[in-house]
């Protein structure tokens, strides 16, 4: 073999090795971090795990999905949070893209001007059964109402009607529940402050808190490891 191609072979395998290290070493990261994930689950007590739990869900909660699914995402949202609306198509849809196992606990808050009025306006809407579509006319709706970072109430009264919630109804029901509808909310804020939350949207996937960019992969760690051979 000629100089020039043993320079070009060693080049080569250099190369090769090199880049198998590269993926031993992402793969050896991979597994340290999801280990490091493990590990702070299991160190959390019992008792630490129920008062999360506690503090995730409440009886007031709006729940989508079977309520004994094995797999609970709790989102922290708010209405006029623009990251919580561009993941809001992904959120809605968890509870029918994996059927009976996942479930979606809903979370408000209003951190945003203007927040609690819609927020408001989407415990009429639970009232009434009607929060689903009362929060994806929301979402969908979402630059007619929320302007220069403020809430318009005529225009989001608007909306709540387009979704099909009835609007007269609406009105009595926080003409007579206005003080419960504003604990409830102050509920929501005291719980997110217990948990260490500061910003929206933040998730949560059986009691462990996680990034928004590891929630399908979170979820679906969570599936495999529950449902998996239970056949």
């Amino acid at each position: 073999m000629s100089s020039k191609k043993k320079g070009e072979f060693r080049v080569k395998s250099i190369i090769s090795l090199s880049l198998m290290v590269i993926v031993i070493l992402f793969a050896a990261g991979v597994y340290l971090y999801n280990s490091h994930k493990q590990t702070e689950s299991s160190n959390i007590s019992q008792d630490e795990r129920a008062k999360i739990d506690e503090l995730l869900v409440r009886e007031h909660s709006y729940i989508a999905g079977k309520k004994d699914a094995k797999v609970t995402v709790v989102e922290f949202f708010d209405p006029a949070c623009p990251a919580c609306v561009r993941i809001s198509p992904i959120v809605a849809n968890l509870p029918e893209r994996y059927l009976d196992q996942v479930r979606v606990v809903y979370r408000s808050l209003g951190y945003h001007q203007g927040s609690d009025i819609v927020l408001s306006l989407l415990e009429a809407a639970k009232e009434q059964g009607k929060f689903k579509e009362a929060s994806a006319a929301f979402n969908s709706r979402f630059p007619s109402w929320f302007i220069n970072n403020q809430v318009n109430t005529f225009i989001a009264w608007g909306v709540l009607e387009q979704s099909g919630v009835d609007i007269e109804a609406a009105k009595k029901f926080l003409d007579d529940n206005q003080n419960k509808v504003n604990k409830i909310l102050q509920h929501n804020m005291e719980d997110a402050t217990n948990l260490g939350i500061t910003s929206t949207p933040t998730f949560f996937v059986n009691g462990i808190k996680i990034e928004q960019k590891d929630l399908i992969s979170t979820i679906e760690n969570e599936i495999a490891k529950i449902y998996e051979n239970r056949e």
